[in-house]
C-alpha cells in the first residue's frame, strides 16, 4: 500500500509540473507569436527555454521519486544510503548554480561539474546496486 501511495503522490506531481510548464510554453509562445506584442527577435525562444526548464524540473522529480522510494520501500545500506542522499543533493545543486558559477572563468563550467558529478554519483550506485545481486546459477 505504501508502494503505490508514493507512486501516485509523485505521478501526480509530475503531470502537475508538466502541465503547468508546457502551459507556460504555450503561452509565452503565443505571446511573442501576437503581432501587437512587438516582440520581433527570437521568436517563441521563452517558450523553447521553459520546456528545458520544465524537463529538467521533471527530471529531478523523478530522482526524487526514486530516492525517497529507496528510503521508504527498499532495504538500505549505508553505502547506497550516502550515494543516494549525495547525488540528490548534486543535482539540486544546479538548481542553485547562480551562487557558485563564476569559481571559474566560463559561466558555465562549475554546473557542468556538478551535473558530471551527478552521473559518476548515479554510475557508482548502479555498481553497488549490481554488485549485490544474488547471482544465479
Amino acid at each position: 500500500m505504501k508502494k503505490k501511495i508514493i507512486v501516485c503522490i509523485f505521478l501526480s506531481l509530475i503531470v502537475i509540473t508538466a502541465f503547468v510548464f508546457i502551459k507556460g510554453a504555450v503561452d509565452s509562445y503565443n505571446y511573442d507569436m501576437d503581432p501587437a506584442n512587438g516582440v520581433d527577435i527570437m521568436e517563441g525562444f521563452g517558450a523553447v527555454l521553459t520546456i528545458m526548464l520544465g524537463g529538467f524540473v521533471v527530471f529531478y522529480e523523478l530522482d526524487l521519486f526514486y530516492t525517497v522510494y529507496y528510503f521508504l520501500v527498499k532495504p538500505k545500506t549505508i553505502t547506497k544510503s550516502i550515494l543516494n542522499i549525495l547525488s540528490n543533493l548534486s543535482l539540486l545543486l544546479i538548481f542553485f548554480s547562480e551562487y557558485y558559477k563564476n569559481i571559474f572563468e566560463e559561466d558555465v563550467i562549475a554546473p557542468l561539474i556538478v551535473f558530471f558529478t551527478y552521473i559518476v554519483l548515479r554510475i557508482v550506485y548502479f555498481i553497488v546496486s549490481t554488485r549485490n545481486l544474488p547471482q544465479n546459477q
